[in-house]
C-alpha cells in the first residue's frame, strides 16, 4: 500500500531534520553592548598658592661714610619750624654694629615740630619693624623711635621712648596733628642703647624694648601701606642703628 505524504509535511520534516524553528522570520540576537566608559572629574589640584615672599630690609649704615646723609634716606618735618634738624652719619665705636649709626647732631626744633627720616622705597601695611636707639641730647624732647604706614609728613604711625619723661607711648599723626595711643612707664638708662621693635598687623600694634613686649594698643584709622622711617621731636638730637623691616 503506498502512503502519499503531503508536500506541506515533507517541509515540515526537513526544517526539523535541519534543526530550524517554525516561527516565523529571521530575527537576529544584537550582540552586547559595552558600556560607555565613565567620564572622570578632573583631579583636583593640591597644591596650595605659595605664600607671598617676605620683604626684609636692613640698614646698619656701616657702609656710608660719617657726615653725609645714608643713600635712600629723606630727611623732613612735621611742622616745620624753619630751622630743620641736621641729620648724619656719624662715627661711634659704640653702636651696636660699629663704626657708625645714623641721627641728629643738631637740632633747635621747638615742641611742635618732628623731625623724620624716610627710608624711600619702602611701602608696608602689615610690618615687623626695629631699630636701636640711643637718646643723646635734649632739653624740651629726649629719644624717639620708629615710624611706619607713613602716607606722607602729616599722616603715620609712631613708637618712641623718652628718657625724659620715662615712658614708651604709641602714637598716631593724622594730618599734621598728634594724638596718643598707649603709654607705659618705663625707667631705662638713658646712657645706653635700647631696642625698640613694633609689629603691626591691622589694626593691632605691639611694643617690644629690649625684646620684652611692654605695650600693645589698637588703631585702624590708617590702613594702607606707606614708608617707614625714624622719628624724634623737638631738640632731641637722638642716634639709630640696625634700622629692620620685614612683614610678620
Amino acid at each position: 500500500m503506498l502512503v502519499r505524504l503531503c508536500s506541506s509535511c515533507c517541509c515540515l520534516s526537513l526544517l526539523l531534520a535541519c534543526g530550524g524553528s517554525p516561527a516565523s522570520g529571521d530575527a537576529k540576537a544584537k550582540p552586547d553592548q559595552e558600556p560607555a566608559p565613565a567620564t572622570k572629574a578632573p583631579a583636583e589640584d593640591p597644591t596650595e598658592p605659595a605664600p607671598a615672599a617676605k620683604t626684609a630690609r636692613t640698614w646698619s649704615f656701616d657702609d656710608a661714610k660719617a657726615g653725609p646723609i645714608p643713600a635712600g634716606f629723606r630727611v623732613t618735618e612735621t611742622g616745620s619750624s624753619g630751622t630743620p634738624a641736621t641729620w648724619a652719619t656719624v662715627a661711634d665705636p659704640t653702636a651696636p654694629t660699629a663704626p657708625n649709626a645714623f641721627g641728629i647732631t643738631e637740632t633747635k626744633n621747638p615742641k611742635a615740630t618732628y623731625n623724620l627720616a624716610l627710608a624711600e622705597g619702602t611701602e608696608y601695611g602689615d610690618v615687623d619693624i626695629s631699630v636701636m636707639v640711643k637718646a643723646g641730647t635734649g632739653e624740651l624732647d629726649q629719644g624717639g623711635g620708629p615710624i611706619w604706614r607713613v602716607i606722607d609728613e602729616d599722616n603715620y604711625y609712631i613708637a618712641r621712648w623718652n628718657p625724659l619723661e620715662k615712658n614708651a607711648r604709641f602714637y598716631i599723626v593724622q594730618s599734621g596733628s598728634r594724638s596718643a595711643l598707649g603709654k607705659v612707664e618705663l625707667d631705662l638708662d638713658p646712657a645706653a642703647w635700647h631696642s625698640l621693635r613694633v609689629v603691626s598687623e591691622g589694626a593691632v600694634m605691639q611694643l617690644f624694648i629690649d625684646d620684652e613686649p611692654v605695650l600693645r594698643v589698637e588703631d585702624d584709622t590708617h590702613k594702607k601701606p606707606g614708608q617707614v622711617g625714624l622719628w624724634t621731636k623737638a631738640d632731641a638730637a637722638t642716634w639709630f642703628d640696625d634700622l629692620s623691616v620685614t612683614t610678620p
